[in-house]
């Protein structure tokens, strides 16, 4: 299974990612953490695939001692 490449600019900076789907189930990876999402038949993939790599930025950078 490959996956796709997803980027968000966030605070002037791009996010980079990579997501996959297997069985409605789309998962978001990056090198601090992964996420992942129900998909039903309406939900465009790389919209989710973006909120779900904005959410692991925003956690990332929360968490102590983070360097993003």
């Amino acid at each position: 299974m490959s996956g796709h490449s997803v980027h968000i600019k966030l605070d002037g900076r791009t996010y980079a990612g990579t997501f996959t789907v297997d069985r409605g189930v789309l998962t978001v990876s990056t090198t601090y953490g992964k996420k992942t999402a129900q998909l039903s038949r309406q939900e465009p993939q790389e919209a989710t695939a973006k909120q779900l790599l904005q959410e692991l930025v925003l956690e990332e950078k929360a968490r102590k001692g983070s360097t993003l």
